[in-house]
């Protein structure tokens, strides 16, 4: 399971999405998570990833695909 797979894993099961509505184009605020859950998924990614996503800044504005591109970054980077 790649960086993407993991992401999208966690995304369907905190927020109880079924994982067809987990679309890269698709902003994070339309899958209900708002800038109090975008903290808690960040602190979980960074946990399970074993990755530091501090620095990267993202709103519940931003899509999906920025948040994987933001993790698949940090992944490689490691």
């Amino acid at each position: 399971m790649d960086a993407a797979d993991r992401v999208t894993a966690v995304l369907v099961r905190m927020y109880r999405l079924a994982p067809e509505t987990v679309l890269p184009d698709v902003p994070l605020h339309r899958l209900h998570i708002d800038s109090l859950a975008l903290e808690e998924l960040r602190l979980v990614l960074e946990d399970e990833l074993h990755i530091d996503l501090e620095d990267v800044r993202l709103t519940s504005r931003s899509t999906v695909r920025e948040l994987l591109d933001a993790v698949c970054a940090k992944t490689a980077a490691v």
